[in-house]
């Protein structure tokens, strides 16, 4: 009895063993193929080729979408097919995934040579890494990435897996897949592609890193090269067609005349309102998008922020046309090739005595004149006891004299008496307390909640504009490949102030940056209408100035919401500067 319970105990063993290995391959099995590629949501990249323009038709970015794998109309081009076969998996339209011969081939030079020359993977095997494995060396890993490739191979065709390979393969410099590294390394759709830049960006697959040619050119010209050679001797190319690719000489993306911006969050916020603006539309495959961004004004603002420090504080300026609402300008970071993280659209910060233009506006419209009198003195209501920033109070004063010195008593005494619903109705009015909503404390009437750099700046831009407000917009147009209209920026402004009002306001404006806490914004000879803002602790800095047709707003501060050394002084100053630089306005050393 004892024996055959003993058989039966070594007959269980491989049956579980055997049933594992069956469940494990056939759950590898299904994942393979339940995976969508298209639905892939690590995949990166755009639906549609794109060109960004700026205003004035100088191109800001350039992209290609990836390839689409269920699309066979969308072709690979001829030279980036074959550079890649050449050069990575010669064997690709005749092995099923695994090239035992290439495996043998690598070994042989591998041990040869000392070192790991050759790989011997197939572009399959790559596609099996990059979609569902890792690079770890192990074995596990190899079992599991060549059960992968067979499935691959039988699930889709040769195309298409080169496809997968050239939307995923990592290029180097944060470049996933071929239509990234041709803008990244030359500013280039992959239509527009040379043979030698082809050649230079596949030779990048080995090792990207050590090949960059942002690290070191001459490596990379010499693995173009090589490139090159096993197109030639493959016949993928002509003996003309190679030495023409070798003779040419290698300008890349920092070195062309007409440098793109690097500031991918710009980019993207542009990219992200023209999904808005065509709807999602999968039909269009190349759009031509004309930003309303100013390239000049764009990189004399970027400049600005390097005046700044310490250099872990935070800049963000903004720039909006206030009869049209086109945004001309927008850093949305001190340094946007390291961080993303908008300032402009996506930072909720409190607005400081920025948002006093609304209680101030309100007691306007309510019949209050500049001259009537109010007291700014230290006084509570109930239990909130507010001071002034400066701690100085001026007894009975006139309105303009309280903006002036930006008074944080007459502001809640104007608030408590016309009611704080009407407060929150007109900073409404002005697109502002939707990101925050405005809650009936008497600390909003200074600024107390929060709100972004793009609604604070558009609600001073409205009042540039005779007090009627536009809907801020960073596109013109939007045209197909064959110029085609999609989308066109309509100029509707709402009125939300009186004119009369208005030109009291801009009184009030002005006679800050002349005489008041804005001073520091001031220009000699020019009419300037600004405000300056400063939350508890200097955490939040701001300034929101206009002059002639445009509005900028600036907002400095830590991420982390640290108190910081610096005041709104420093904003205006910086507002100064890029100003007097767009406008070539000479200013004293």
């Amino acid at each position: 009895m004892q024996k055959i319970k003993s058989k039966s105990f070594v007959l269980i063993i491989p049956i579980v063993i055997f049933s594992g290995i069956v469940f494990y391959i056939l759950n590898l099995i299904f994942t393979t193929l339940k995976f969508d590629p298209p639905k892939n949501k690590t995949s990166r990249g755009s639906k549609y080729s794109y060109v960004i323009l700026s205003s004035d038709n100088k191109v800001l970015s350039k992209l290609s979408r990836k390839f689409e794998i269920k699309d066979s109309q969308h072709k690979i081009p001829f030279f980036l097919k074959y550079s890649f076969i050449s050069s990575e998996d010669k064997r690709f339209f005749k092995h099923n995934g695994i090239d035992l011969k290439s495996i043998s081939r690598a070994l042989f030079q591998n041990i040869r040579s000392g070192y790991v020359k050759e790989g011997g993977s197939t572009i399959t095997q790559q596609v099996a890494r990059l979609l569902f494995l890792n690079n770890d060396l192990s074995f596990q890993r190899k079992i599991k990435e060549i059960f992968i490739s067979l499935i691959l191979e039988f699930r889709y065709d040769k195309n298409q897996i080169l496809k997968l390979y050239l939307n995923n393969i990592y290029l180097g410099s944060g470049a996933y897949g071929v239509n990234e590294a041709s803008k990244i390394y030359f500013g280039k759709l992959i239509d527009e592609l040379t043979l030698s830049e082809i050649a230079l960006i596949a030779g990048l697959a080995p090792a990207p890193s050590i090949y960059s040619p942002y690290q070191n050119i001459e490596l990379a010209i010499k693995n173009r090269n090589e490139v090159l050679e096993s197109m030639y001797l493959d016949g993928y190319i002509s003996l003309a067609n190679k030495n023409k690719a070798i003779k040419e000489k290698i300008n890349l993306n920092y070195q062309t005349a007409d440098n793109f911006l690097h500031d991918q969050l710009l980019i993207d916020f542009i990219l992200k309102e023209t999904d808005k603006r065509i709807e999602n539309n999968i039909d269009y495959k190349f759009l031509r998008i004309k930003s309303s961004i100013n390239k000049d004004w764009q990189k004399t603002a970027q400049k600005i922020s390097r005046y700044l420090g310490p250099k872990e504080i935070e800049f963000a300026l903004l720039s909006i046309e206030s009869n049209t609402g086109l945004i001309r300008t927008m850093v949305t970071s001190r340094n946007p090739l390291f961080n993303e993280y908008n300032r402009v659209t996506s930072s909720v910060r409190p607005l400081g005595s920025t948002f006093k233009i609304v209680p101030y506006a309100a007691a306007l419209i309510e019949g209050t004149k500049l001259s009537d009198k109010f007291e700014d003195v230290p006084r509570c209501w109930e239990s909130y006891c507010p001071k002034n920033f400066s701690e100085k109070y001026r007894g009975k004063i006139s309105l303009i004299e309280s903006f002036k010195s930006s008074s944080n008593i007459v502001p809640i005494s104007i608030t408590k008496k016309i009611g704080l619903k009407k407060i929150i109705n007109l900073a409404n009015s002005f697109g502002l307390g939707f990101n925050q909503e405005f809650k009936e404390f008497p600390s909003l009437a200074i600024g107390s909640y929060g709100d972004n750099l793009l609604n604070i700046t558009n609600a001073y831009s409205a009042i540039n504009n005779s007090g009627k407000i536009q809907s801020p917009s960073i596109l013109e147009k939007i045209e197909s490949f064959n110029n085609q209209s999609i989308w066109e920026k309509e100029f509707i402004s709402k009125k939300i102030l009186d004119l009369k009002v208005n030109k009291k306001i801009n009184k009030l404006l002005e006679k800050s940056v002349k005489e008041g806490t804005s001073k520091a914004a001031s220009i000699k000879g020019k009419k300037i209408y600004g405000k300056t803002g400063t939350s508890d602790g200097n955490k939040d800095l701001w300034f929101i100035g206009s002059l002639e047709n445009l509005t900028t707003g600036i907002w400095i501060g830590y991420d982390d919401n640290k108190e910081s050394e610096l005041s709104s002084g420093n904003a205006a100053y910086l507002w100064k500067k890029f100003i007097a630089e767009i406008y070539k306005i000479p200013m004293k050393k």
